[in-house]
């Protein structure tokens, strides 16, 4: 259980995350963990905008680079190894949470549903029906299933899609039928400070992400990708790992599915699609304070902001 005060840093991917987060270890006795889904994954460095070898020596940060791309992750298993890392957090150092997963976020704040587990025949069955009929018969089969999760999860989420029909197939009962009730009553015990990355302006996000995916292009993420699947020929668009934004539709293109010439347009565009998920996330959730990302004195609000928390 995590006890004592904590800070979460969230925001859209390209929102300048990374950035504030070195700021804030610099001026803090912080603990950085990890709260990016893709980023816990060994390999995937250029898509996921992981931080390099040096700056990782220079900003520790807990959970990255801790699993094999073939090993699924799930918000329960991310929420035990919080637990244990929070426990042995030395020298009176702050559990600071960076990242752009908001489940793993909420997961942080709310209890974890008890939503049964599946079977590998049962997740074989939907993988089989997914390739068939492709995502947006899927995401129609869960509106028929169990329209509750429908409204609650974007019909271009896969992921989570697909967890939910599995649920349906291997209990017999929508995945919203075990959703525990949660409430604003229902916050965390312990001080909690939570600074969200809200852009004012879209169109800089926009922008900002069309610049990330082109240098990522420019800087081999096509050969990363391809050395992935060099150490993992198992790995498909159905795994967790290759889910995630950028990899998957490099993937498709490596197999012939997408090209070359759609391959950086399908990226901003599932890229955007992702921001806008994060956002409407972070507007769910309560007591966040927002601050406009490209507002010149952005580090030293955070600064004073912080430094009052911790003095309460």
């Amino acid at each position: 259980m995590i006890i004592g005060p904590k800070i979460f840093l969230l925001g859209p991917t390209a929102s300048g995350k990374t950035e504030l987060t070195k700021f804030c270890f610099d001026n803090f006795q912080l603990e950085l963990i990890n709260v990016d889904s893709t980023q816990v994954y060994r390999g995937f460095n250029i898509g996921s905008a992981k931080p390099s070898i040096n700056e990782l020596k220079q900003y520790p940060h807990n959970l990255i680079d801790i699993l094999d791309p073939d090993t699924p992750y799930s918000v329960s298993k991310f929420k035990k190894d919080v637990d244990a890392i929070c426990l042995n957090t030395k020298n009176n150092r702050i559990p600071f949470f960076t990242g752009g997963t908001m489940m793993y976020f909420n997961a942080l704040e709310h209890p974890l549903d008890d939503i049964p587990k599946t079977t590998p025949k049962v997740r074989l069955k939907v993988e089989k029906e997914f390739n068939q009929v492709g995502l947006g018969r899927m995401y129609q089969r869960l509106v028929k299933y169990d329209p509750l999760a429908a409204n609650n999860i974007h019909s271009s989420d896969t992921q989570r899609v697909l967890r939910a029909i599995e649920v349906f197939y291997e209990s017999g009962k929508p995945i919203s039928s075990f959703y525990k009730k949660s409430s604003v009553k229902n916050m965390p015990q312990y001080p909690l400070l939570k600074l969200g990355l809200y852009p004012e302006d879209r169109s800089i996000l926009h922008k900002t992400i069309e610049e990330r995916v082109e240098k990522m292009l420019n800087n081999g993420f096509v050969a990363e990708v391809e050395g992935i699947l060099s150490l993992f020929p198992m790995l498909s668009e159905n795994f967790s790992s290759l889910r995630s934004v950028g990899y998957k539709q490099t993937y498709l293109y490596l197999k012939g599915k997408l090209s070359h010439e759609e391959l950086k347009d399908k990226i901003v565009f599932a890229t955007r699609q992702l921001a806008k998920r994060q956002l409407t996330w972070m507007r769910k959730m309560h007591n966040i304070e927002y601050f406009n990302p490209y507002e010149k004195n952005l580090t030293a609000k955070v600064k004073e902001r912080i430094k009052k928390f911790l003095d309460q």
